[in-house]
């Protein structure tokens, strides 16, 4: 009967021993599975620059932990009984952080919506302000076009001292040694009523231009540029922004050369206007 009892009670004891084994195991490899999942939640609020010193603590609690639990042999029940108890507080810690992982990707996700449309309003008003200075620019122009003296009615008069000037757009050579350009400016308010220079260019066939007869190289420059425009000859007249009748003329001891000529008349740099006549 002792003998019987004695192997029972042994058999009773080895199962125990096993069964405690057995949930020595599963206590460890759920703390295992927590602290990989912590360390993975470790990892994402870093990068998100969110505190992670208390689930750091955390995690080295329960690295000693399983370090104890891997000493089965040594380990006093009332200290399993503890580490067992607190897998269900890890496993509650989880669950909080992973709501606020989620959390903080919402806001994330949001933030990040909110940028690209920032990105995408700030490329439309870039847009919108290139149309503008555009847009500016054109009206630029077309204000500096209005501002410009603009010369209508152009006549072309030739003759000498000894044959008075006739309008036409060819004359004979022998008797015609002066050339005049006679043309109207019409008012403009935009302008500032001053002293005009108005400059007239006489141009060959060959694009050369008739110089004064003083033989004095003079020019002018080109407005918006760095252009220089020789010219044959210029009248100073003060611009009273009315109507006025204007006259420049080309006069020389040598007469000009057959040929077709092109008459260009500027004022500040810009052309007044244009016309053409012929020698014979």
């Amino acid at each position: 009967m002792q003998l019987y009892l004695r192997s029972d009670n042994t058999s009773h004891l080895q199962d125990r021993v096993q069964s405690k084994n057995v949930e020595l195991v599963l206590t460890y490899t759920k703390l295992d599975s927590i602290s990989t999942e912590l360390n993975k939640q470790i990892q994402i609020l870093d990068l998100m620059n969110e505190d992670i010193d208390s689930l750091t603590r955390i995690k080295n609690s329960l690295e000693m932990e399983k370090k104890e639990l891997r000493s089965i042999q040594l380990i006093e029940e009332n200290r399993y009984n503890q580490i067992k108890s607190k897998v269900s507080v890890y496993e509650g810690i989880l669950k909080r952080r992973d709501l606020q992982i989620t959390s903080l990707k919402d806001v994330n996700d949001s933030l990040t919506s909110e940028n690209q449309y920032l990105v995408q309003q700030k490329n439309t008003l870039t847009t919108q302000i290139d149309s503008l200075q555009e847009h500016q620019g054109e009206l630029e122009k077309i204000i500096d076009d209005a501002k410009a003296l603009r010369a209508y009615n152009i006549t072309i008069w030739g003759g000498s001292k000894k044959h008075r000037l006739k309008e036409g757009i060819s004359f004979k050579r022998k008797s015609t040694s002066q050339v005049a350009i006679r043309f109207k400016l019409s008012p403009n308010n935009l302008i500032q009523e001053e002293n005009k220079d108005i400059f007239l260019c006489l141009i060959d066939e060959e694009g050369a231009t008739i110089y004064n007869p003083d033989n004095q190289i003079k020019f002018f420059r080109l407005k918006g540029s760095d252009e220089n425009r020789f010219y044959t000859c210029k009248k100073t007249l003060s611009y009273q922004n009315d109507l006025q009748n204007v006259e420049l003329i080309y006069e020389s001891e040598n007469l000009l050369n057959r040929g077709d000529y092109s008459v260009n008349l500027y004022c500040d740099g810009e052309l007044l206007g244009e016309s053409s006549f012929s020698i014979l």
